[in-house]
């Protein structure tokens, strides 16, 4: 992928963990929230790159939770961040427009 390095933050991979009682899923919930996802704003989990490395921690860390390898593989491939060899170990890059306001201002009668 080539990216517009003036169109990029870049920021340290979070150290991010499972509760007891969550589901594997919700490791990257905590992911993007670390770097900065405030939960309601739209998400584009194709605009986060990161190393191999942090992404194979990543599904480590799930896969010890669900040992579903296909799931979890599928579940990284189409929610989790990209992976770029060109970036330095330990980072992950923001390319902009990652995240965009959620629309919350309803026309009034529509739902």
């Amino acid at each position: 992928m080539t990216t517009d390095i003036s169109n990029v933050t870049i920021v340290d991979a979070p150290q991010v963990f499972l509760a007891e009682d969550e589901m594997a899923g919700e490791l990257l919930l905590h992911f993007y929230r670390e770097l900065g996802w405030n939960g309601v704003d739209i998400l584009d989990p194709c605009k986060v790159r990161t190393t191999r490395e942090v992404c194979n921690r990543l599904y480590d860390i799930m896969y010890e939770r669900y040992p579903n390898a296909v799931s979890v593989g599928m579940f990284m491939v189409n929610r989790g961040p990209g992976v770029d060899e060109y970036i330095p170990q330990g980072k992950v890059h923001l390319l902009d427009g990652w995240i965009m306001p959620a629309e919350t201002d309803e026309i009034e009668g529509e739902m």
